[in-house]
């Protein structure tokens, strides 16, 4: 996304759920959408987004800039849906901001734009800042934190007897048991790979024979696609392949045949065909570094997974878990509440069994 995507979403402070549908714009004045019978006009919008667009200082490129409206008008009218709603169903729990909430939120705040350019200093100076005005940066900071303290308390209730240490062994044995399997293929790799050299030796005197042999047994037994040219890799510089195979391709005599040589990728056997040297810019011609021509034969490997801490996995289950929970939280306090819109935001009405009335003017 693009820089001036990121900047006009994080204008929006009380964005929950995050949406760029592209909506055509409703007639002004015309009721965008309501929410339990909160409106919000479709002027209202446009002015919204007029003030973020030009909180922007001209970053959106003219021909993105019908685009941009769009995706700002549907992104408030999203953040509206899921504030109103979420905001509601916090005050119906008895949740409040407390001095200590409104401490701790600041806090966090200013130490997430510590390192940004022209970090405010304080709330007071970010609400100053605040595309939508003060009084709005205030009001939008006030919902979020009722917003994480609704959702804190029920992730909270619903994964308090949830138990995720025989799920965090289960995927840990996986893993231990996966890279056990890796181990074992690794040495099988690496005996088909001593095999073939073993046969290559036999012809280490006849340098005709033995690249022919060479051809012949990466047609047969790479793993790599090259097998199809017997392993031809062609040309390459320093640096394009990766350091192991480096350091024995450019090392070895040509001719020969190198011993096994593993890279992340498997076990190798290496014959270097060709050297080219360097050659230095001369008469309009251009610098041409060292190069090397040269066949492998892979016998590939997987690679072995660190086997993570069961505390490790349990917190990753945790956060999965809560991230599955509050999206279907959402979601279904979105489900329960009367909400309308304009034909140019219906798409955001919740999907519902019964059908959903669509003209909130009605």
């Amino acid at each position: 996304m693009m820089n001036w995507k990121k900047a006009a979403a994080a204008s929006i402070m009380g964005a929950v759920l995050a949406g760029c549908g592209a909506g055509d714009k409703a007639a002004t004045d015309e009721v965008a959408v309501s929410v339990n019978g909160e409106t919000l006009m479709q002027s209202k919008i446009d002015e919204d987004v007029a003030k973020i667009i030009e909180a922007q200082g001209g970053k959106i490129p003219a021909e993105q800039i019908n685009y941009a409206k769009k995706m700002i008008a549907n992104q408030l009218v999203q953040s509206f849906i899921s504030t109103r709603v979420l905001v509601a169903k916090a005050k119906a729990d008895g949740l409040t901001a407390t001095d200590a909430d409104i401490k701790e939120r600041e806090a966090e705040f200013l130490k997430a734009v510590a390192k940004m350019p022209d970090a405010p200093k304080s709330l007071e100076e970010q609400f100053k800042k605040f595309p939508l005005g003060e009084e709005r940066g205030r009001e939008e900071f006030m919902n979020g934190i009722l917003i994480d303290k609704l959702i804190r308390a029920y992730t909270a209730k619903a994964s308090a007897d949830k138990d995720y240490a025989a799920e965090a062994q289960k995927m840990i044995d996986g893993i231990v048991s996966n890279n056990a399997t890796i181990a074992t293929s690794e040495a099988a790799a690496l005996k088909k790979i001593k095999e073939l050299k073993a046969e290559l030796d036999k012809l280490a005197k006849d340098e005709k024979a033995l690249a022919e042999k060479f051809a012949e047994l990466a047609k047969a037994n790479s793993d790599c696609p090259s097998s199809a040219k017997g392993g031809d890799l062609g040309e390459f510089t320093h640096g394009q392949m990766v350091k192991e195979f480096d350091e024995a391709a450019f090392s070895l005599p040509v001719g020969q045949v190198s011993e096994p040589v593993k890279t992340q990728f498997g076990y190798h056997l290496i014959m270097t065909t060709a050297k080219i040297p360097a050659v230095k810019a001369k008469d309009g011609k251009s610098e041409e570094p060292e190069k090397v021509k040269a066949s492998h034969i892979l016998a590939k490997t997987k690679t072995v997974q660190k086997v993570p801490t069961k505390e490790e996995v349990i917190d990753h289950l945790k956060k999965q878990g809560e991230r599955s929970l509050i999206q279907n939280f959402v979601l279904a306090e979105i489900k329960k509440a009367d909400i309308k819109a304009s034909e140019a935001y219906k798409q955001f009405l919740p999907q519902k069994d019964e059908a959903v009335e669509t003209n909130p003017a009605k």
